[in-house]
């Protein structure tokens, strides 16, 4: 070819395609099957026939709705949590349930930049007028249905919403603005919120005048001219009501560096349909909550929220949940027990139990008097604990029960007869629902190992109950659930249930990384981060843990939300294995196991003082010894140095369902003391179990424990406000007040002016008490444990990437005992790795990824057909 100059034309570009844009009409639904809504956003709707509920369904899509990509924050399109809730109340209004009681939106809606989205709100049966709704995506027919948001519609109720919306002029009905108010200028309001992360587009700059009064936000809010010709097709426009939630910054401003978004609502209710400008009213109900009300211009009621609860999302959130169009992150599953609802119907099962089918009892025998019964019962309920005999080894406990087990079910299964009657199996203390310590039989849990396999080829046949000592009226409830696998908890009925598992953060490159917050405030801010320094030299007198687990306490909370002054650093209590000896350090050696006091212990590899660590009792998990330290050492320091207990005085210890106040308790008790506590009335049944008897227990959430209870020598206190000049009164003249809180430090002279007599200390375990007398008291603390005077506490544990989910358990008080956070332990590949099952598909596969990504170069496979297994 010759190249040669081709002259370019004299116009400009116009830029103009010539192709067909590709439309956005759904056509006619009815073809097949479903009713035309007219909704923008879910444009068909069908009914559910078995619950009496609807399916609303749509897609959504940049090009069919250029208008959400108006609605950006930090860099990601979001459907508006607004549009989340037009979509509720117009399920709602297909089942006579216009009320949006309650949407809580757990996962953001984000919008791919190319392609569609499909979306289906279900509303499911009435139930005492209310109905459950649920709003779902998907990006492809090949992906599962990802759960954004939940919550409950109801009927609207006799008193209208509008009643409770006019009171007089301030509404705004005789006159706007109303009267007393500032104006506030809006010149640079959106492009501060730009800043903010929130980056709005012209669709979602309906914010048009603000004014305050008295702590009270009134404003005005507009769509843009291309959204108010569709608003007649919406409940109210998502845009709209979008723009009038801006006005909440006025009376909830936001934390600098935090992008909050609505989180949950409750109390929606719609009056008016097809606004396009809105007057708003709204006042704050909390540092993260408001409430808001909506006119149209001549102050009749369009839109009422009663209360809209925000939750700060971080750009790391929010790119995490932008990935949704690739759910392979959501492939994970983990197992978590689920309280089950009983009802009447549950009673009308027919059961019996087979009290005398224990050990030498004669199985073909059992099973014949259960067939020859004219009136055959739907289930026969077998109690597995006299199966064996409590003076057996482990080992041997576990062959018989397993044995009979699998010899009861085997002769189950093979009659005919006895398909239409359960076999449910008793066991007691066999798994964990809450915490470890309820698995008191590991022998029993054999037995729900081999049943469950059991219950895979013949379902329906068999079912296991796990039962506590205080659950046996509940059997019936349990027997008639039809549930295959059950625990009995306090009466409670608790089953297993798959659950997606929680995304973990991120583990960084770097050999070694330790817990931290990147902002405080929210512990969505919790991350990973590299540690260089953790192979640092040591110094004299220092030894290097290979850190296993690692205990969490409620300072770490406080930390991460910013919460107590001048304390930074998260971690401060674990166990592990001793790697390196530092000069000067007598006692230890590299290989031993101990726990201990040591900074940073959220990590795997941590530096302590030698005189702060002990060794782990024998027979003791790393979990167990790592929810030890920081527990026993207050509780100890606090009670024996500072609050010096003598036998036959009274302790008075609050939140004693706690790590520190289970703790407190064992201790307490050892001394001699009588001990009262307080803790949640849900938990004193933990309290029971250590001693206390009903009688000296209160709730810590109120104040009867004063007249509850008699004056006391000592109080051990974590509680603050009106709790501690309660507590101080109930000390007389030489009592002890020892504070082991944070939050409500008071002036020991204050304190002896108002209470003479009484003495007043607050301590620091690491700051006061020092590393020479917390190795003494860590020396006696083993002491008592291996010889058996007071028991480590329970625990629950998580994995080190879950600890978001671990800290927000703490902070809403779940637990009892002690929550653990454990860490990867790096394969020695001088070390045997054994993998059961190992010669199938799934093993081989494990065992590959054993080889070629953490270098383990010795493996023990163990099948049932061994090295005779296809492929072995």
């Amino acid at each position: 070819t010759n190249p040669h100059p081709t002259p370019l034309p004299t116009y400009p570009f116009q830029h103009q395609h010539y192709w067909l844009a590709r439309g956005s009409s759904a056509g006619d639904v009815s073809a097949v099957g479903l009713q035309d809504t007219g909704h923008p956003l879910a444009g068909a709707v069908v009914s559910v026939p078995d619950t009496g509920g609807v399916m609303l369904t749509g897609q959504l899509s940049l090009a069919t709705h250029p208008w959400l990509a108006d609605h950006a924050v930090s860099g990601t399109v979001l459907l508006p949590g607004t549009a989340m809730a037009e979509l509720a109340i117009r399920a709602g209004d297909e089942t006579d349930t216009p009320t949006l009681e309650e949407l809580v939106i757990g996962q953001p809606m984000t919008l791919p930049e190319d392609g569609t989205l499909q979306i289906q709100v279900l509303v499911g049966g009435a139930e005492d007028g209310r109905r459950s709704v649920r709003v779902y995506s998907r990006a492809d027919t090949a992906q599962e249905w990802l759960e954004h948001a939940s919550g409950t519609l109801a009927t609207q109720p006799d008193d209208s919403a509008e009643d409770g919306m006019r009171d007089g002029t301030e509404d705004g009905t005789a006159e706007w603005p109303p009267p007393g108010v500032e104006p506030v200028a809006l010149d640079d309001f959106y492009d501060n919120l730009a800043q903010a992360g929130y980056e709005y587009g012209p669709a979602f700059r309906g914010l048009k005048a603000v004014w305050k009064r008295d702590g009270e936000v009134f404003a005005e809010a507009a769509l843009a001219e291309e959204q108010s010709e569709v608003a007649g097709r919406f409940g109210i426009h998502p845009a709209l009501l979008d723009a009038a939630l801006h006005a909440s910054n006025f009376c909830v401003p936001p934390t600098p560096g935090q992008t909050p978004l609505p989180f949950v609502w409750n109390d929606v209710r719609l009056l008016a349909a097809g606004a396009t400008a809105v007057r708003v009213r709204a006042r704050a109900t909390g540092t993260d909550s408001f409430t808001i009300s909506l006119f149209d211009s001549t102050g009749a009621p369009v839109a009422s929220v009663d209360s809209l609860v925000l939750r700060a999302i971080s750009p790391e959130q929010l790119a995490a949940a932008s990935s949704g169009t690739d759910r392979s992150a959501d492939a994970l599953f983990t197992l978590d027990w689920t309280e089950h609802p009983t009802t009447a119907g549950d009673a009308e099962v027919s059961w019996t139990t087979l009290d005398d089918a224990h050990a030498h009892a004669d199985v073909d025998a059992l099973i014949a008097r259960v067939i020859a019964d004219e009136d055959r019962p739907e289930a026969v309920v077998v109690d597995t604990t006299p199966w064996a005999a409590e003076d057996t080894g482990l080992p041997a406990r576990t062959r018989d029960l397993a044995t009979h087990a699998l010899e009861l079910a085997r002769r189950w299964v093979d009659r005919p007869e006895l398909a239409d009657t359960r076999l449910v199996l008793l066991t007691h203390g066999a798994v964990s629902v809450h915490n470890t310590t309820e698995v008191t039989d590991p022998a029993a849990a054999a037995v729900w190992g081999l049943i469950r396999s059991a219950q895979s080829e013949h379902p329906g046949r068999i079912a296991l109950v796990d039962a506590d000592d205080v659950s046996r009226d509940a059997l019936h409830a349990a027997v008639a659930s039809g549930e295959p696998q059950l625990a009995l908890r306090r009466g409670l009925l608790w089953v297993p249930r798959l659950v997606r598992s929680p995304r973990g953060l991120a583990v960084p490159e770097h050999d070694h990384w330790y817990l931290d917050v990147s902002e405080k405030g929210s512990l969505e801010n919790l991350v990973l981060r590299p540690d260089p320094e953790a192979t640092a030299p040591l110094a004299t007198g220092q030894v290097r843990i290979e850190v296993r687990a690692a205990g969490q306490n409620f300072r770490d909370v406080l930390v991460a939300l910013g919460g107590v002054a001048g304390q930074e650093g998260l971690g401060g209590e674990g166990a592990g294995v001793v790697t390196e000896v530092g000069p000067g350090v007598e006692g230890l050696a590299v290989g031993d196991r101990v726990m201990g006091l040591f900074p940073r212990s959220f990590g795997p590899l941590a530096t302590a003082d030698a005189r702060t660590v002990a060794p782990i009792p024998e027979g003791w998990s790393y979990a167990t010894a790592a929810g030890v330290p920081v527990a026993y050492l207050t509780a100890l320091y606090g009670l024996r140095d500072l609050g010096d207990v003598q036998p036959g005085e009274t302790v008075l210890v609050h939140a004693a369902a706690g790590g520190v106040g289970m703790a407190a308790v064992q201790l307490a008790r050892h001394f001699g003391a009588t001990v009262y506590a307080t803790a949640h009335p849900s938990k004193h049944h933990v309290l029971t179990a250590l001693g206390v008897p009903e009688e000296r227990l209160a709730s810590s959430r109120d104040l009867d424990f004063a007249s509850a209870f008699p004056a006391q020598d000592v109080v051990l206190n974590s509680l603050t406000g009106e709790f501690v000049d309660t507590s101080l009164g109930l000390l007389g003249t030489g009592g002890r007040f020892v504070e082991m809180g944070k939050n409500d430090i008071r002036d020991p002279a204050t304190v002896a002016g108002a209470h003479p007599g009484v003495g007043y200390q607050a301590f620091d375990l690491g700051g006061d008490a020092g590393p020479d007398r917390i190795r003494e008291l860590l020396a006696e603390l083993v002491e008592l444990f291996e010889t058996g005077r007071i028991e480590p506490l329970p625990v629950r544990h998580w994995d080190i990437t879950q600890a978001p989910t671990a800290f927000r358990w703490m902070s809403q008080g779940r637990h009892t005992g002690k929550i653990v956070l454990t860490l990867p332990r790096t394969l020695n590949p001088d070390g045997t790795v054994l993998v059961t099952g190992g010669t199938g598909t799934l093993g081989a596969t494990i065992a590959r990824h054993l080889i070629t990504h953490h270098g383990a170069r010795h493996l023990l496979l163990v099948s049932r057909q061994g090295p005779d297994a296809p492929g072995a």
